[in-house]
């Protein structure tokens, strides 16, 4: 593969691939997503990440090793795995957020940590995390934080609902009580009693309170029609 190195990163590439043409958009993109997760978690990483950008997601999930199709993954401590082509990009925050992040801890629920990196993407199908889960409150499409901080369960629910739903709740984690509050929960293994004790509220109130917050919100109906033409594009029953 072919090499290009900027300040934080080392991009590996095909030769005559659609990431060669784009590699100089790419490097910047990711180093301008680099310095704003950093400041933000207020971390330093003192080596510089691996991306290794494939041609397809068949590429990608026969690195991973289940042959699967991914679009995605971090090999920790310094490696991403990514899809780069004409019809799918997976750049930008999403698996630099997890990567960067694990410097803190890995949480044991992976729910907090797809949170996370969805809470710096802010949007699933180009729709913003809050009104996806706005709407899908109103669609009777919610799923409480009961169910998704099981992290036996995670994973087997959908992640077009899940994904958003821990994005925007990350965001009102953060909003509402704050960065340092929010690190000392991530730095936390176990998150549910990790709420309990950085939180002050039970699983079941902090749900509570979020659907709270959500309540104040109404969608754009041109953003509501888009969003019943992209569920039913991708098979969602609506």
């Amino acid at each position: 593969m072919k090499q290009y190195e900027s300040e934080h990163y080392i991009f590996n590439y095909h030769s005559g691939s659609k990431t060669e043409e784009d590699i100089l958009d790419i490097a910047a993109l990711q180093e301008a997503c680099y310095k704003h997760i950093c400041n933000v978690l207020r971390v330093k990483l003192n080596f510089k990440i691996q991306y290794f950008l494939c041609d397809s997601p068949e590429e990608v999930g026969k690195i991973y090793g289940d042959n699967e199709p991914c679009n995605g993954f971090v090999d920790y401590p310094d490696k991403i795995y990514a899809v780069y082509n004409n019809d799918i990009k997976c750049v930008g925050f999403h698996e630099d957020a997890h990567l960067i992040s694990y410097k803190i801890n890995r949480p044991d629920c992976p729910a907090i940590r797809e949170g996370l990196a969805m809470y710096f993407d802010r949007y699933w199908w180009g729709i913003n995390n809050l009104d996806w889960t706005v709407f899908f409150i109103k669609n009777n499409r919610y799923v409480s934080l009961v169910e998704l901080l099981d992290k036996e369960k995670f994973f087997f629910l959908d992640c077009t609902i899940t994904y958003p739903i821990m994005g925007a709740f990350t965001d009102w984690l953060i909003n509402s009580y704050g960065i340092d509050r929010y690190l000392s929960f991530y730095k936390k293994t176990d998150s549910i009693s990790a709420i309990s004790e950085i939180y002050k509220m039970t699983i079941e109130e902090i749900d509570e309170a979020f659907k709270d917050y959500l309540s104040l919100f109404k969608i754009n109906k041109n953003i509501r029609k888009e969003m019943f033409n992209l569920l039913s594009k991708n098979g969602f029953d609506c």
